[in-house]
């Protein structure tokens, strides 16, 4: 029986690879249909019966699409997030809960069929307040045609994406199979580059992963016979580990975008993960298009490892972790908040209701809204007026330091899942986290009445 790392590899791999196969086919309806056949028995294969999710999920989405374009989004947001939480939740009702890679095609599907809905509902728009007057060109691409139930389901069941994303909007889905900007982006040397942090990658995982197993958390032994600071420490290493496997993930998701072609755009339009072309739309007609233009697939592009690494900030960091799905929550979600001073606290929310309904989820991301109000204060009132070089350095050092103290506890929160463990390893570091937020909280307070 193989575990569920390896099939999720071994699903990666064969995809990666399928993906030559499928950017040889040059007929447009052989090369969809290929890519949803293939799609279904990804989804068959890691669901069984369970598959009937996906299908019926995106068969009321469709299907609300067609009968009432000014209305589709909402009613997709809440038709879609809510069959989430039934499938989350099934066994209550008697009926076998999904395997766990079914959960992963389930969360990359709800953005998609949400994200589209915007889409045409943002179509109808565009067109209704332009219906006598000509598109220009940006209008024009942010304006997708009406998709039947089938083209739905062709953009649904994609095997490109399917199990671990990147999100990637319709239009885009729509440009693989109508436009040649695939055929003209070069990718072999942009495949290497990223193949080459895989054996690293894969090394640093195995090894830090049978040191410090995430399991240790629940030995009572971890709690009554090791330091603060091992305990503490461990908190560190469990983040390593989670984050060099979602680094793997990411890696092999834009691999196989990449090698099909999806996401390739002129470079001039200066592409935007998940958003696609932002500027110069001119360039993606026909009649503008050279053969010497460069093109790129920052479209699809999930994550820049470095950066994250580097960053000295959490909301820094949190703007170039999984790009395209940030894309997603601030377009239809922190944007569509009518009152802004909600929108961080409701677009965490979602991300964690995207992500379970466990405890750790809420725990984890619910609390990065307050994080970053007081990074705010120390990043623009402390770092940005130091008075020196020196003082700036000292500032950047600080704040990368709570960066990485915080997301490690958020990360060991959001894994530990179950309430009962997060309060008992919360203990066991006497809260330090939240103390910390604390204090620091109350020293810029402290330190504005005494300037005030």
């Amino acid at each position: 029986m193989y575990s569920d790392d390896t099939v999720y590899v071994g699903l990666l791999v064969l995809s990666f690879l399928f993906s030559f196969l499928f950017r040889k086919v040059k007929h447009k309806n052989v090369k969809q249909w290929m890519s949803t056949i293939y799609g279904a028995i990804i989804v068959l294969t890691v669901s069984g019966l369970h598959i009937v999710h996906p299908i019926i999920c995106t068969l009321v989405n469709s299907i609300l699409i067609q009968i009432d374009k000014r209305r589709c989004h909402i009613l997709s947001f809440l038709f879609t997030f809510g069959y989430l939480i039934f499938f989350r939740m099934t066994t209550y009702f008697g009926i076998p809960y999904p395997p766990a890679h079914t959960n992963l095609i389930q969360m990359m599907l709800t953005l998609k069929l949400v994200g589209l809905s915007f889409e045409v509902h943002d179509s109808y728009l565009i067109k209704l307040k332009q219906k006598d007057a000509k598109y220009d060109a940006e209008k024009k691409f942010k304006t997708i045609c009406q998709p039947s139930i089938l083209e739905v389901f062709h953009y649904a069941f994609c095997y490109i994406g399917i199990l671990t994303g990147p999100y990637f909007k319709y239009r885009t889905y729509w440009d693989l199979f109508n436009h040649n900007y695939w055929r003209k982006a070069t990718y072999i040397n942009l495949l290497i580059k990223k193949i080459r942090i895989i054996p690293t990658l894969i090394i640093c995982y195995l090894a830090t992963s049978w040191i410090f197993p995430l399991s240790e958390f629940k030995n009572d032994s971890f709690y009554t016979s090791t330091s603060l600071s091992y305990r503490l420490w461990y908190m560190y290493s469990s983040f390593f580990i989670f984050r060099t496997r979602l680094y793997l993930g990411f890696i092999f998701s834009e691999l196989i975008c990449i090698a099909s072609g999806i996401g390739a755009y002129p470079e001039v339009t200066d592409p935007q993960s998940g958003s696609g072309p932002t500027r110069n739309f001119e360039s993606l007609e026909t009649e503008y298009s050279v053969k010497e233009e460069v093109y790129n697939f920052d479209c699809i592009e999930s994550i820049d490892i470095m950066k994250v690494e580097t960053i000295s900030t959490v909301r820094g960091a949190t703007r170039i972790w999984n790009m395209t799905i940030q894309y997603w929550i601030a377009e239809y979600v922190y944007r569509r908040i009518p009152v802004k001073k909600l929108r961080t606290l409701v677009a965490f929310g979602i991300s964690a209701l995207w992500h379970g309904i466990y405890t750790g989820y809420y725990v984890s991301l619910c609390s990065v809204p307050f994080y970053l109000a007081v990074e705010d204060i120390y990043d623009r009132q402390y770092r940005n007026y130091a008075d020196s070089a020196g003082k700036r350095i000292l500032w950047t050092f600080f704040l990368y330091t709570m960066k990485m103290y915080q997301f490690s506890f958020w990360g060991c929160t959001f894994q530990l899942l179950h309430i009962d463990l997060i309060f008992k390893y919360c203990q066991s570091i006497y809260f330090l986290p939240y103390i910390v937020l604390i204090t620091m909280y109350a020293i810029s307070r402290f330190n504005n009445l005494r300037t005030s």
